[in-house]
């Protein structure tokens, strides 16, 4: 009798877990198992008058997640950390260190530039933006995810344009959000972002390099309509054309194009236009990187406190 009743109270002490807790929102990676996490909704109900306790463990949960898959070699030893990431969040989506730190740990480096996890990363992120839109590190984190990992550039661009006009933006982010929006093809915008940025600048030095950034994005579009004339060449002839003057004999181009900063514009090697005034294109780079070369050298630039 006895065996009985610990054995219905087992039963019962497993249907309560089953009942109260949520499955997985994402489906198994192999022989991956997300971690069995409460309901949000008996969590509010149960947790309602010590949310913020509640929620402080969870964070806890999800710090000593990150703990362990950095411990781990495996592709899912930080999928712990975006499930428990996600709670404390819909606990309190007022949280915004989970969003930052879970936004740009998540993402998962098997070498070789092979990532994973960045759809999971880019959720969290995603999600920190919906609550902190004038957050613009969170925008400049979620722009990185969606052009490196995903090429969405122009989503990417459109993060980094509004993160650029935040009074809390760092200097770098609109070079970053002119080179992406050129590379859209949405240069309106691009000039627009570049000279606000250039008329409201009160040091010269910094006057000048936003100057620059117009004349560059100016160039770009240049040479984007050059690139369309090869191609298109290209695909009629099926061969690369043998120069800019080629071009314009062909009428693929009304005339030969000027650059605005005064180089020679020509075809490279690779296919592509080019100037002579510049080896570089406002194209996508890799944020983190410059970013953190940035605030190396801002470091470096930075006194010793006596």
């Amino acid at each position: 009798m006895k065996s009985l009743i610990l054995l219905a109270l087992l039963c019962v002490g497993l249907g309560t877990v089953a009942v109260l807790s949520e499955p997985p929102r994402e489906p198994p990676r192999g022989p991956y198992q997300a971690p069995l996490l409460p309901r949000i909704e008996m969590l509010r109900v149960l947790g309602a008058g010590q949310r913020s306790l509640v929620t402080d463990y969870y964070w806890l949960q999800a710090i000593q997640a990150a703990g362990r898959g950095g411990q781990s070699r495996e592709a899912t030893r930080y999928l712990d950390l975006f499930y428990y990431a996600d709670l404390v969040t819909d606990l309190d989506p007022q949280f915004l260190k989970v969003y930052l730190y879970a936004g740009n740990t998540i993402p998962t480096n098997l070498g070789r530039e092979t990532w994973v996890n960045t759809s999971e990363a880019r959720k969290i992120l995603e999600k920190g933006v919906k609550y902190f839109p004038n957050d613009s590190n969170l925008r400049l984190f979620l722009a990185y995810n969606l052009s490196y990992f995903h090429n969405e550039h122009a989503a990417a661009a459109e993060h980094l344009r509004i993160a650029a006009s935040l009074p809390n933006a760092n200097k770098y982010i609109p070079e970053m959000a002119s080179r992406l929006l050129a590379y859209n093809r949405r240069f309106d915008a691009a000039l627009a972002l570049a000279e606000s940025f250039r008329d409201a600048e009160e040091d010269p030095a910094m006057r000048q390099l936003f100057e620059e950034r117009v004349q560059e994005i100016y160039r770009e579009r240049v040479l984007l309509q050059v690139d369309d004339a090869i191609k298109a060449f290209q695909a009629r002839e099926s061969r690369l054309p043998e120069s800019i003057g080629e071009l314009v004999a062909r009428g693929d181009l009304p005339s030969a194009p000027q650059d605005p900063m005064g180089g020679v514009i020509y075809i490279g090697k690779d296919g592509r236009s080019a100037s002579t005034s510049s080896e570089l294109r406002l194209e996508p780079v890799d944020y983190r990187k410059k970013m953190l070369e940035k605030e190396a050298a801002a470091t470096q630039d930075t006194p010793d406190a006596p």
